[in-house]
């Protein structure tokens, strides 16, 4: 049953209207997902992401201070942006990524290798959703 008053009245009526089509942002080329149309990510951390190499960004960044690279590099470019894997080994939780050039990095990202099972706090905005 629903509520009384002027919420009741209002739920009552927005039950009965058809959905109205959006019409999309400038420049977009689609309209707008509503919020059920739109994909919900896993819970926990994300396993692949993006990152930067840490060596190739200082060396672009020398580069343009030295005047040997324009700074529209920077706008044109994805400079030093690399694919990562977020993987757990020995009770760690590490970033692995691996450059174009022939190098390999490893981060520690946590000690706590329960991070990757649950979020819980994400979790419970979730179930509030």
């Amino acid at each position: 049953m629903p509520p009384g008053g002027a919420l009741g009245l209002f739920e009552q009526l927005n039950a009965h209207t058809a959905p109205t089509r959006r019409l999309p942002p400038s420049g977009a080329t689609s309209p707008c997902r509503r919020v059920w149309q739109k994909e919900k990510p896993p819970l926990g951390c994300a396993r692949t992401t993006d990152s930067l190499c840490p060596k190739c960004v200082p060396e672009i960044r020398k580069q343009i201070l030295d005047g040997k690279a324009a700074h529209e590099v920077l706008l044109n470019e994805k400079v030093g942006e690399i694919k990562a894997q977020i993987i757990e080994r020995d009770g760690q939780i590490l970033m692995v990524k691996d450059c174009p050039k022939p190098r390999h990095f490893e981060d520690v990202m946590s000690m706590d290798p329960g991070l990757l099972q649950s979020n819980p706090g994400r979790r419970a905005s979730r179930a509030a959703t």
